[in-house]
Order: C-alpha cells, then structure tokens, then sequence
C-alpha cells in the first residue's frame, strides 16, 4: 500500500478549469424531461405503492388462507399421531414395565430357591476374608456379637469391608443389615478394592435406596434414587438387601420385594462387601448371612 499523498485536496480542486453558463434553450429540454419523470415517478410510485403491494395483500391473503387450511388439517393431524404416540408409549411403558417384573419374578426365584455358591453368616472371620481394620475416628470393620459390623464417625464418609476372596460376574447377592445408629448402610458389589471401583446399594432411616457408581475415592454418580415402604426405618430392625447383576442391568429388592431396577456398564465383575455411611450422625450397623447365587 502506498502512503497517502501531501498535496491538498482543495488545491487540486482549485486547478480545474471554470464552469460554462446554461443557454436558454438547454434550459428548456431539461425542464420537459424534468415533467415528464415526475410524472413517470408518479405513475411509478402510484403502482408501487398501491396498485403492486394489493395485488401482494390479495395474493398474501389467499395463501395465508392456504397456510392456515393446511395448519388447521396438519393440527388435527397431529393431534391424531400425538394420542398415538401417547397411547404408544403407554403401551410400550406398560409392556416394559411387565418384561421388567416378569423378570425381577424369575430372578428372584432364582435366588430363593437356589443353592448359593457363597454361603457367610458373617459371625467370624472366614476364608472370603472380610476387612477387618480400625479407622481414625473410631469406627471400622469388626466382628461383634455375631455379626461383622461397619461404623463411621464422620460426617460425609463411608467405610467399605470388602470381602477380597471374592470375584463374580452375572449374580444375586444377599445381605441381611441392622443400622444400630445413624444414617445407612448397604452392599457392594463388582468392587475393586484397590482403586475404590465398585456399585453400592445403600438404604437409609430417611425411607429412599440408592445405588452409586464409585469411580475412585473422590467422585462417585448415582444412576438410581428413590423411596420405598419396603424399608424399614427404625433403628434395630433387621433389612433383606438384594441385588441381581445381569450383564449391565441391576435388579433392586429390599425385604424381597423387587423395588426397581437400574443399567450401568462401568464394571462387569469384582468382589462384593458392605459398608455403613455417615451423612448426618455417626454410623453402625451390622451385616449377618451374605449369600450368593451364580446366573
């Protein structure tokens, strides 16, 4: 680019050469071309804005009545498919829902009725080698008048008591839990230990279950939440936790009835445990007869 120039403006002006008068009878042509532009301009300007935006406003108004024949047909059209599609989903809700407990049914039965592979009464220590340790605030995992217990002292923290001679894939496991104090307790399963990587279905006193993916110590998401009647709520008094593993979908019973169910595909094995949570209060509860049954 190059830099602008230093010579002035007005001076360049000021060299051109001087203006010619108009004789009179150029004056006369332009003033007759002058008149008869106006009057095309008004001729112009008439048909442009009136006689051309009519015609617009007629031709606008006969497809706006097209447009809303076609939106009042397409909405009744759409009413139609819209009870269809309700009426659908209800259907399909209704079906899956039938699939779900026709499910939950043959599994627990399962269960019941089978001969489980993993039999503890958790009185003791034995060869599934349950956790037992003490933690800095005085709680821990301990065997205790006939049960193993789990106790936490601090808000906001849990404390795991994995079972490390344990590893299953597509099972039902079964806890008996009795929180003696504070908030909840629950069950662990397709754990790895060592990164803190496991699923936990917990109950509490506030009458909601949940079950959690724990992806390491610090970070943990919750794919199922919910209440039920089938807790019982107060302190002393005995809870049947079960969970069904199969594939990626989780079957939820408390006191043998099926309560829900969940889907996640973070883990497909590991070993199972217990554990007691510290929300509000300090935490104990006890755990009695873990079973398993292969699927």
């Amino acid at each position: 680019m190059q830099p602008p120039s230093s010579a002035s403006p007005f001076s360049q002006l000021s060299s051109l050469p001087p203006r010619q008068p108009i004789s009179r009878g150029m004056m006369v042509f332009l003033v007759g071309v002058a008149a008869l532009t106006i009057t095309s301009g008004v001729v112009l300007i008439y048909y442009t804005s009136v006689t051309h935006p009519a015609q617009l406003r007629v031709q606008a108004t006969a497809t706006v009545q097209t447009f809303l024949t076609v939106e009042v047909q397409g909405t009744a059209t759409a009413n139609v498919h819209a009870r269809a599609t309700v009426y659908a989903q209800a259907n399909a809700t209704a079906t899956m829902q039938a699939h779900i407990q026709a499910t939950a049914t043959a599994l627990q039965a399962i269960y019941t009725s089978g001969r489980p592979v993993l039999y503890s009464p958790l009185v003791s220590p034995d060869s599934y080698r349950w956790d037992t340790y003490n933690t800095t605030d005085g709680g821990g995992c301990v065997f205790r008048g006939g049960a193993l217990h789990a106790s936490v002292f601090s808000k906001g923290f849990y404390v795991p008591c994995f079972a490390h001679a344990t590893h299953f894939t597509n099972f039902a496991y079964q806890v008996q839990i009795t929180i003696h104090q504070g908030d909840e307790g629950g069950i662990l399963f397709r754990a790895t230990d060592a990164t803190s990587q496991f699923y936990f279905f917990r109950i509490g006193r506030d009458g909601f279950y949940s079950v959690y993916v724990s992806k390491d110590e610090k970070h943990n998401q919750s794919i199922a939440y919910d209440s039920s009647a089938s807790i019982n709520t107060s302190l002393n008094q005995p809870n049947l936790l079960t969970v069904v593993a199969q594939g990626n979908t989780f079957y939820l019973y408390i006191n043998k009835h099926f309560v829900g169910n969940t889907s996640d595909n973070s883990y497909s094995s590991g070993e199972i445990g217990v554990f007691a949570g510290d929300n509000t209060t300090g935490t104990d509860v006890s755990f009695t007869n873990a079973q398993v049954w292969s699927l």
